[in-house]
Formats: C-alpha cells, structure tokens, sequence
C-alpha cells in the first residue's frame, strides 16, 4: 500500500510539472499531498504493528544522521 501511494504522489507531481494550467497544477499538487498523508498513515500502522520494521528505520535515521552532521 505504501509503494501504490508514492507511486500515485510521484504520478501526481509529474502531471503537475507537465501542465501549464496554474489551476490544473494546484490540484495536483494538492491530491498528491493527500497521498503523502496516506502514506503517513499506512507508516504509522506498519511502525505499530511491525516491532523489527521500527526498529530498522531508526537504526537507518541515526546512519543519516551520523553521514550529515557537521
């Protein structure tokens, strides 16, 4: 479920660069905002449910974290 939403947000943004109709565009972009919050919300149920997926995306936040401090 997550992949269909980013897949439907990237969708989204790139018919929204592809139009040159400003209201067009805003609609897009704003339909793909909502699958953003979908894929919001499917995290937050796969965090709650899966203990190990937790615990593999913190560990690969903290990596980030060490690569990009100054």
């Amino acid at each position: 479920a997550i992949i269909a939403e980013l897949d439907a947000t990237s969708f989204y943004e790139q018919m929204a660069n592809m139009t040159s109709s400003e209201n067009l565009k805003r609609v897009l972009l704003e339909v793909a905002r909502e699958e953003k919050t979908h894929v919001g919300e499917f995290q937050a149920l796969l965090l709650k449910e899966d203990k190990e997926q937790e615990d593999e995306l913190a560990k690969g936040k903290a990596e980030v974290e060490e690569l990009i401090e100054d």
